[in-house]
């Protein structure tokens, strides 16, 4: 409902089990609405007589309860993207589990897994570029077969 605030008269305040004080208000409005309003301040600003309002009117077995409507959006949670170490740990984690899943049943040791989990981090952030196709690292791969030395990228596929 919405209506212009006619009156607001204090009414007392009390205690809440927690300590905190609630202080009560009268409101009456200008198409005959009333009730009573509880609020945190001594000095609330939810009903001010002359403006208008968008309110809720109940009645509950100890009288009319009026309470102000809160506009819808007014809060916007804020997502911080964490800055760029906290991207780079998004990264970095995404990248450790592709490689365990890549390695998973090839026997390879942790340390395998890492620096293959390190390639893919190198090349999502663009650290490092390097022209390698599937051919030429492969063909590499072939070369350590048959001469037995290691190959210049560390990975262990």
């Amino acid at each position: 409902m919405k209506a212009k605030v006619v009156s607001v008269s204090p009414k007392g305040d009390y205690q809440l089990r927690d300590g905190k004080t609630l202080y009560k208000f009268f409101v009456s409005m200008d198409n005959g609405d009333s009730g009573e309003y509880s609020s945190v301040k001594p000095d609330q600003d939810k009903f001010v007589v002359g403006q208008e309002v968008e309110y809720e009117l109940s009645n509950t077995q100890y009288g009319n309860k009026i309470k102000p409507v809160y506009a819808q959006g007014g809060y916007t949670p804020s997502y911080s993207s964490g800055g760029d170490d906290k991207q780079k740990m998004i990264v970095k984690q995404s990248c450790l589990k592709a490689a365990v899943d890549l390695l998973k049943d090839k026997g390879a040791k942790s340390t395998d897994v890492l620096k293959v989990a390190d390639s893919f981090v190198e090349w999502v952030l663009e650290s490092k570029q390097e022209d390698t196709t599937y051919q030429t690292h492969f063909s590499a791969r072939e070369e350590v077969a048959t001469n037995g030395q290691a190959t210049t990228d560390g990975l262990p596929f």
